[in-house]
C-alpha cells in the first residue's frame, strides 16, 4: 500500500476511535427539559378537566394553555365557521355516496333482490361507506382561498408576551400563504399508529406531512408535520401543528366537530400523551423539543428560530369504488401480498379544509361541488404500497432504457472502430449523452440513501448508468479525443499564425517554437540556418525582406553555438495528461451540475421551472454539435441511424413519463406543451442530420457564408461532357485507351465506358474496388446544371438525377471514381486512394 493511502487510513481510524461518546446532559438542558415536561403535564391535566364548548369566543370562554388564551390574540372567532364548513364537506361526501348507491339499486332491482341472499352484501346494505381503515399514502391536489374567510384580517400578535423565552431572529412569519391558489401534497402515515375502541367506534393515531406551495414559497413549498386522529367509521381526520406558541395536540379535542368526537379524542389522548411524556422522562438521550413538533428535523429552526404559522387541518375521506366487504381484503393484500389479481386498488380521495388561527387564513382543496371535476378533484393519490410498487416498476423501466442505451452505444463503438470513422463523430455529442447518464447515476445513488423501500432497484439502475458512462461512454470519448488531437493542434497553429499576422512586431521579437516534424512534412524540411536562402525573381517585396537573414542570424552563423540537447515531449505522456484532464473536467462538471440542481430545489417555483427548462433544452441539444461538425468538416455518416433514432427515443422516454403521466412517482405536473416542444426540438435535429446525408452537409448554409467555412472537398461533383473531352477534372474510371471519345459521327454504338448516352444523360464508369461498372449522370455539352436546358438536352430526370444520382458515385482528389458505398467502406479504414495511394480528405 502506498504511504499516502496508509496515512489516510490511519487518520480515519483515529477519528473513528477517538470520537467522543454520547455527551451527558448539561444542567441547562436538564432544566429546559424539566420545564417542557411540566408544561405538558399541566396542559394534559387541563384537557382532562375540560368539556366540549370550553373554547367559545362568543361566550368569552377560553382555555389557559398556550395559544388558547384570550390575550394571545389568535383568530378563534373563525373556528365556528371553519367547523361548520368541515361538517358541510363531510355531509356532502356521505350524502353523495348514499345517493349513488340508491341510484344503483334503483337501476338494478333484480340484481339487488338476487344478492339479498348472498353472503356478500351491496355497499348500501348496511349503509357503511367503503373506506380505507389505513390511509397511509400520498395525495396531491390544488388549494384555493376559502369563501368562509374572504374578508378577514390577520391578527396582530405580541411574540414577546406570547413566548417570553423565545429569541426569534425576525418577526416575519414563515409558512404564511399569501397567494390565491397553489399546489398541496399530504403524506399520511398510520403504519405504527395506536388504535382505541370506544363505543363501537375506532379512533387511530395519525401523522401527516403537509406541503403547501404558492408563488411566494421557496423550494417545494412550506412543509410541516401534523399530528391528529383518524375516525375509521366516517373517514374524518383532524390534524394540528404543535410548537412553543401553540399547544395544538393538547387542544385537539376542542377542535372536534361534535361532543361525541370530543369524548373519543380526549380519552384517546389521555392514554397516548401520558405514555409519550413518560418516554421523555426516561429517555437516555436529551431532546428538549416536543415529540409533536411541527418541524422536528429542521436544523434552521434550531439555529435560526423564526415564528411560523400554525395549522389545523380537517380531512374527509371519499368512499372508494368497491364493496364494503372488499376493503379489508384489499388492505390485507397490500400489506401482505399474495398475488391476487381479482382485487382492485382504488386511489385515496380526500377533501381538505385548512385553518391557521394565528395567521388568520382559511384554505380548502379545489373540487366538487364548488368546482367542476375537470378543474380538480380535491386530493387524490396512491396508497403507500401502490406508490412503492409503481416506483419500482418505473425504476425497472428506466433500467431497461439504460440497457438499451448501452447496447446502442456498443454498436456505435464497433462501427466507429477506425480513426477515420472516429474523426467524424462530434466529441461534444457523445459527451453530452455521457453527462446525462452520469447525472442519472449520481441522482439515483443519492435517492437510494433516502428511500429504503427502493434501495436495491435504485442502486442496480445507478450501476447500469455508471457502466454506461464510465466504461463505454468515456472509452468512446477518449478514443475520439485521441484521434482528433492532430486536428486541434492544426487549429491551434492556425490561430497562432493569424495572431502572428495580426501582430507582426510581436511575432518577429518572439522566438519561434520548435515545431515537431512529422512524416507528412518530411519532404519539406527547412534549410539549415547557414545555408543561403534563394529568392525567387518574381517574389513580392515582403517575401524578399523575410528571405534576407537578420543581423542576429548573421552573428549566429559567424559564432555558432554548440549543440545543446533539447527535451522532446513524449507523445504517450502528453496523451495521458490530456486524458487525465479530460476525466477531471468531466466529473467536476458533473458534480457542479448535481449540486446546482440540488440547490435549485430551494428556489421559488418560477425559477425552478426556468432552470428545469434550460437544463432540459441544453441536454436535448446533443445532436447540435454533430450538425456543426458535419458543416465544418463537410462530412456525413458520422453516426449510425440506429444510434441516432434509438438514442432520441430512449432519452425522451423519461420526459414522456414525467410530463404526460399524471400519477408519476415525482408528482411532476402534467405539461403536454413542453413535451411537444422537446420532442419537436430533438426530431428537428434528427431531420437536419437526415437532410445533411441526402443533400450534403452544407446544404443549409447560405452561399454567402461559405467563405467563413473551411475549404472542403466535394466527393460528389457534377460531371460535364466538356471536362471529360478536355481532360480537365476528368474522373479516371477507365483506361486511357478507352477514355477518348469517338469523333466519328457515324458510330451508332458508343464504345464501352467512354461515350455519353444522349438519351439518358449518363456515362458508364468502372469501380476499381468492386470491379463493377456503373452509370453516372453527366451534363451534355452546352447545358447548365439544374437548368431547364439541361433537362431538355437529354438528361433523363434532370435535376432529380443531378441531386440524387450523383450520390451514387464519388470522385477523389486524384480524379478516380468509385461507387459511393465502396469508397465509404474503404475510407472507414484508410484515408488513401485504393488505386494510387494518394491521401484523401475525410468524409
Amino acid at each position: 500500500m502506498d504511504a499516502p493511502r496508509l496515512l489516510v487510513l490511519i487518520f480515519l481510524l483515529l477519528i473513528l476511535f477517538a470520537s467522543p461518546e454520547t455527551q451527558t446532559v448539561s444542567p441547562a438542558q436538564q432544566r429546559e427539559l424539566d420545564h417542557l415536561i411540566l408544561q405538558e403535564r399541566y396542559a394534559l391535566s387541563l384537557l382532562n378537566t375540560s368539556q366540549y364548548g370550553d373554547l367559545d369566543t362568543a361566550r368569552n370562554r377560553w382555555i389557559n394553555v398556550t395559544g388558547l388564551r384570550k390575550d394571545d390574540g389568535y383568530a378563534w372567532d373563525l373556528l365556528p365557521m371553519v367547523q361548520e364548513r368541515a361538517r358541510q364537506q363531510t355531509s356532502t361526501v356521505i350524502s353523495s355516496w348514499q345517493k349513488s348507491v340508491d341510484d344503483e339499486e334503483d337501476a338494478n332491482p333484480r340484481e339487488n333482490t338476487a344478492s339479498s341472499n348472498a353472503t356478500v352484501a351491496k355497499p348500501g346494505a348496511d349503509r357503511n361507506p367503503p373506506l380505507y381503515h389505513n390511509t397511509t399514502g400520498i395525495v396531491n391536489g390544488y388549494w384555493v382561498r376559502s369563501k368562509v374567510a374572504a374578508r378577514t384580517r390577520a391578527p396582530i400578535l405580541n411574540l414577546t408576551a406570547l413566548v417570553p423565552g423565545a429569541n426569534y431572529i425576525t418577526d416575519q412569519y414563515t409558512r404564511n400563504v399569501t397567494g390565491t391558489e397553489g399546489r398541496i401534497r399530504i403524506r399520511l402515515d398510520e403504519k405504527r399508529s395506536k388504535a382505541l375502541e370506544f363505543q363501537n367506534t375506532t379512533v387511530r393515531e395519525i401523522t401527516a406531512v403537509l406541503t403547501l406551495q404558492d408563488e411566494s414559497s421557496s423550494g417545494d413549498g412550506w412543509e410541516m408535520t401534523l399530528h391528529g386522529m383518524h375516525f375509521l367509521q366516517d373517514g374524518s381526520i383532524v390534524l394540528t401543528t404543535t410548537s412553543q406558541r401553540f399547544a395544538g395536540i393538547f387542544a385537539l379535542p376542542h377542535l372536534m366537530l361534535s361532543p361525541t368526537s370530543f369524548m373519543k379524542s380526549r380519552q384517546f389522548l389521555d392514554n397516548t400523551l401520558s405514555e409519550a411524556i413518560k418516554l421523555q422522562e426516561t429517555a437516555s438521550e436529551t431532546n428538549t423539543y416536543s415529540p409533536w413538533s411541527s418541524s422536528p428535523h429542521s436544523l434552521s429552526d434550531l439555529l435560526f428560530p423564526t415564528p411560523h404559522c400554525e395549522y389545523i387541518v380537517y380531512l374527509q375521506q371519499y368512499p372508494i369504488d368497491t364493496l364494503s366487504s372488499d376493503v379489508e381484503s384489499i388492505e390485507a393484500e397490500l400489506r401482505h401480498p399474495t398475488g391476487r389479481l381479482d382485487l382492485p386498488f382504488p386511489p385515496l380521495k380526500l377533501s381538505a379544509l385548512i385553518f391557521s388561527p394565528d395567521c388568520g387564513f382559511i384554505l380548502e382543496t379545489k373540487g366538487p361541488p364548488d368546482y367542476a371535476p375537470q378543474h380538480g378533484f380535491h386530493l387524490q393519490g396512491p396508497k403507500l404500497e401502490i406508490y412503492v410498487r409503481s416506483g419500482r416498476r418505473a425504476i425497472l423501466a428506466f433500467a431497461v432504457v439504460v440497457c438499451a442505451e448501452i447496447s446502442l452505444l456498443l454498436h456505435q463503438m464497433r462501427e466507429a472502430s477506425t480513426p477515420s470513422t472516429r474523426s467524424r463523430i462530434s466529441f461534444y455529442t457523445i459527451g453530452m449523452m455521457a453527462m446525462g447518464d452520469g447525472f442519472v447515476c449520481m441522482s439515483f445513488l443519492v435517492i437510494s440513501i433516502l428511500l429504503d423501500a427502493a434501495f436495491i432497484p435504485l442502486v442496480a439502475t445507478a450501476f447500469l448508468a455508471f457502466l454506461c458512462v464510465s466504461f463505454f461512454g468515456m472509452k468512446l470519448l477518449m478514443d475520439i479525443w485521441t484521434v482528433q488531437a492532430p486536428e486541434r493542434e492544426e487549429r491551434q497553429r492556425e490561430l497562432d499564425r493569424r495572431s502572428a499576422l495580426a501582430n507582426p512586431t510581436s511575432a518577429t521579437s518572439t522566438p519561434a517554437r520548435n515545431s515537431m516534424i512529422t512524416v507528412a512534412s518530411a519532404d519539406t524540411l527547412p534549410l539549415p540556418v547557414t545555408a543561403p536562402r534563394p529568392t525567387p525573381s518574381n517574389a513580392p517585396a515582403l517575401m524578399e525582406q523575410q528571405a534576407q537573414p537578420s543581423e542576429a542570424e548573421s552573428q549566429a552563423s559567424t559564432n555558432p553555438v554548440p549543440n545543446q540537447p533539447t527535451a522532446t515531449p513524449d507523445p504517450a505522456n502528453t496523451t495521458r495528461r490530456e486524458l487525465s484532464a479530460l476525466y477531471t473536467r468531466f466529473y467536476l462538471l458533473l458534480v457542479v451540475a448535481l449540486f446546482l440542481t440540488a440547490y435549485s430545489t430551494t428556489w421559488p417555483p418560477f425559477l425552478q421551472r426556468l432552470y428545469v427548462r434550460v437544463l432540459s433544452l441544453s441536454y436535448f441539444s446533443f445532436f447540435t454539435p454533430q450538425v456543426h461538425r458535419n458543416i465544418i468538416r463537410n462530412c456525413r455518416k458520422a453516426l449510425q441511424w440506429r444510434f441516432v433514432v434509438g438514442q432520441s427515443v430512449l432519452r425522451i422516454c423519461p420526459i414522456l413519463y414525467f410530463y404526460l403521466y399524471t400519477d408519476n412517482i415525482l408528482f411532476v405536473q402534467r405539461d403536454s406543451n413542453w413535451v411537444v416542444a422537446l420532442v419537436g426540438w430533438v426530431w428537428l435535429q434528427v431531420w437536419i442530420l437526415v437532410s445533411q446525408e441526402l443533400f450534403g452537409p452544407r446544404f443549409l448554409v447560405p452561399k454567402a457564408c461559405n467563405k467563413w467555412l473551411p475549404a472542403a472537398y466535394d466527393y460528389h461533383p457534377i460531371l460535364r461532357e466538356e471536362d471529360i473531352e478536355s481532360g480537365l477534372s476528368m474522373p479516371i474510371g477507365f483506361t486511357p485507351a478507352t477514355s477518348s471519345l469517338d469523333p466519328s459521327p457515324s458510330a451508332n454504338e458508343p464504345s464501352r465506358g467512354n461515350k455519353v448516352d444522349q438519351q439518358r444523360g449518363k456515362m458508364t464508369f468502372h469501380c476499381a474496388i468492386c470491379m463493377q461498372s456503373f452509370d453516372a449522370p453527366i451534363i451534355p455539352r452546352g447545358a447548365e446544371s439544374g437548368s431547364l436546358s439541361a433537362t431538355t438536352a437529354g438528361i433523363g430526370a434532370g435535376v432529380k438525377d443531378l441531386v440524387f444520382g450523383r450520390r451514387a458515385y464519388m470522385v477523389t482528389t486524384c480524379r478516380h471514381i468509385f461507387h459511393s458505398n465502396c469508397l465509404e467502406n474503404w475510407m472507414r479504414y484508410r484515408l488513401q486512394c485504393p488505386i494510387c495511394r494518394d491521401n484523401l480528405p475525410p468524409l
